[in-house]
């Protein structure tokens, strides 16, 4: 090849790669995009005005919310108080719950656990003098039930699983499911109150304010109840066990003394030493089973006293009271905002586009 044919490739190679080509062609791009403004304007304002009815059309939403403060007592910090009675009777009767909710992290995940909202779910309430499940009225109030049946013969739904069609229950099953990933994803919203403090915030925002109202408040009955029983359970199978014991030995040591004062008064002057040593006996029975059931008593008396430090005290702060705040979208921001939104999305959509048509040329 020629030197003159190299230097006319090479001015071809530099002038395909030039940067005033790359501004013209970045500019016919441009001009391109301009020149469908009409069509960009037409789809924006058709995408504002859909926007506006749709906001109009919508339903208002309701807010509940439900601040709480958590005491969880100072039954760790103390000594147990059953320790002379672990010694004697060798066992251990430890009362520390564990540490299970001691942060705040896990009362939150406490509270959006799918064991409490199905409970919640299937426990009843009474709206205008008619008792329903709260699954029930969750369907009928937010327009739930004819989306997810529409292709059942019967709309009605057994969620207490005593039908003997397994076909129902697992239909059931599916449909709380559903229930409770729409109520922690879209309606259940749980924080702090405010930064570094420990008072928690629950909220329940939907288009029905009886159901966010009384939704709320049953799924914080089903949390203080279960939280409660989880916490002091230990200390109430303590303070059964002292109870169990304390009177076992009542009765034997009142049956020692009607026992000894029997004895007493069968043998008033014994002449044999027999007699003497069965006395003697009776009366060191009576005296271990004294001091056994003072003991005892004492101990049950710590233990009730242990078990009220452990029972934790929820301080509810604020309780939604109706009618509920309610909310309404704007219309005409929301449209706006869809309006500028589009001729953004449009505008690059041609840009684009226009710019893989140049590059596959």
């Amino acid at each position: 090849m020629s030197l003159e044919s190299q230097n006319i490739n090479s001015d071809r190679v530099f002038d395909e790669f030039s940067p005033k080509k790359l501004l013209f062609q970045l500019k016919s791009v441009i001009d391109y995009v301009i020149s469908k403004w009409l069509i960009i304007l037409l789809i924006a304002i058709l995408c504002a005005i859909a926007t506006y009815y749709y906001t109009i059309l919508k339903k208002p939403t309701y807010l509940a919310v439900i601040t709480f403060a958590l005491d969880d007592g100072v039954a760790a910090n103390i000594k147990s108080p059953y320790a002379k009675l672990e010694q004697e009777f060798g066992i251990e009767l430890g009362t520390d719950a564990g540490g299970v909710f001691s942060s705040t992290s896990n009362i939150v995940e406490l509270i959006q656990s799918r064991l409490l909202i199905e409970k919640t779910l299937k426990s009843t309430v009474t709206i205008n003098k008619h008792k329903l499940l709260f699954a029930d009225f969750f369907l009928d109030s937010l327009d739930y039930r004819e989306k997810w049946t529409k292709n059942r013969p019967n709309s009605k739904i057994n969620f207490n699983n005593n039908s003997k069609n397994p076909q129902e229950i697992l239909f059931a099953n599916s449909i709380i499911n559903n229930i409770y990933e729409l109520i922690i994803t879209k309606y259940i919203k749980v924080e702090p109150k405010g930064a570094g403090t420990s008072i928690l915030q629950v909220s329940c925002l939907t288009e029905n304010q009886f159901f966010s109202k009384y939704f709320l408040e049953a799924l914080l009955n089903q949390v203080t109840k279960y939280y409660i029983d989880t916490k002091t359970q230990r200390s109430k199978i303590n303070l059964a066990f002292l109870q169990k014991k304390t009177d076992s030995v009542q009765v034997e040591y009142f049956n020692a003394m009607y026992g000894r004062a029997s004895f007493s008064d069968a043998h008033l002057n014994p002449s044999k030493q027999v007699g003497v040593v069965t006395k003697d006996k009776q009366q060191t029975d009576v005296q271990i089973l004294k001091n056994s059931y003072a003991e005892l008593v004492k101990s049950l008396e710590a233990a009730k006293n242990n078990l009220n430090q452990e029972t934790p005290l929820f301080q509810f702060l604020d309780i939604p009271v109706l009618p509920l705040k309610t909310f309404n979208a704007n219309a005409i921001k929301n449209s706006f905002m869809v309006f500028i939104i589009s001729i953004i999305i449009m505008a690059m959509s041609l840009f684009i586009k226009k710019v893989f048509q140049k590059l596959i040329k």
